[in-house]
């Protein structure tokens, strides 16, 4: 029987190459390179949470240059390589796939549009308050933890089939409990580097063409799919994470606790096909797609 997966992709620095919530906020912003690398030391110096971080910098945004902003993402942001094909080979494989990003709702409809990708996503959003300032609101969050704006832990972990595997593609900070959390991780700059120091297992890439072998391999039956690890991290501060943590060493007698890992090894033959499409509409959450 065909392998049945689920699967979730970053946007920032990884559906796309740069990390366009920073660029609009170096670009738009006053003193927006300054700020964003003291809010980046400070973040990743644990001083304060991802939410905190991103709350900070995109608070800076000017309200009345949405539009402006929109179409800069437009026409300044490039797809990472090999992006098309992958999404490509998922639509005629009939995966569920969806974006789930904690940057900005209005520039990944835009650049989803753009490229005709009819994707459900996830992800923060701003209003304008009447006095021209802007509010960060995070639709998606966690209940209760206010580590991240967007709880992608959650998104990830929402009900599924037990036949199906869930599959995380990132790159940063802000995925690092998407990772915990998720059955496989495809991994690149600092999620990479944070898999490595943590002990979880992941694929390396850099371009979609290593992703794309490595789920043609799966399914086709070429390479069998990775055996479920015990999901969750047990010193993780995510709730999720800890709480999937301790079911794994319920049924297993031990906890997956942080320990160095080496990357899973991924050869890389020829990416396929085009995807169609037309926009993902504001608030289609994870509904479409995903059923």
């Amino acid at each position: 029987m065909q392998p049945r997966f689920r699967v979730f992709v970053d946007f920032d620095g990884t559906l796309v190459e740069p990390n366009v919530a920073i660029l609009l906020v170096e670009r738009f912003c006053p003193d927006g390179e300054s700020v964003a690398h003291e809010v980046d030391l400070q973040l990743h110096a644990g001083q304060i949470t991802l939410r905190e971080a991103w709350d900070r910098q995109a608070a800076l945004l000017p309200g009345d240059r949405i539009d402006e902003m929109r179409r800069w993402a437009v026409e300044n942001v490039p797809l990472r390589d090999g992006a098309r094909d992958f999404l490509s080979l998922l639509s005629e494989q009939r995966l569920p796939t969806a974006i789930v990003s904690g940057g900005l709702d209005f520039y990944i409809r835009a650049v989803l549009e753009r490229e005709r990708f009819d994707l459900p996503f996830v992800s923060d959003s701003l209003r304008k308050r009447p006095d021209g300032s802007v509010e960060v609101l995070h639709p998606y969050g966690h209940a209760s933890c206010r580590l991240c704006g967007i709880c992608k832990a959650q998104v990830i972990r929402s009900p599924l089939p037990a036949a199906e595997r869930t599959v995380f593609l990132g790159d940063g900070s802000t995925d690092r409990y998407a990772a915990e959390t998720a059955d496989i991780v495809f991994a690149r700059h600092r999620l990479q580097a944070y898999c490595q120091r943590s002990g979880l297992p992941f694929f390396p890439f850099e371009g979609f063409a290593t992703v794309t072998a490595q789920f043609r391999r799966w399914l086709t039956g070429a390479e069998p799919v990775p055996d479920r690890p015990g999901l969750g991290l047990a010193s993780s501060p995510c709730p999720i994470s800890t709480e999937l943590a301790a079911r794994s060493s319920d049924r297993s007698g031990r906890a997956r606790t942080a320990a160095p890992l080496r990357a899973l090894s991924s050869s890389a033959p020829p990416p396929i096909a085009t995807l169609p499409s037309g926009p993902s509409p504001e608030g289609s959450g994870l509904s479409r797609g995903l059923a």
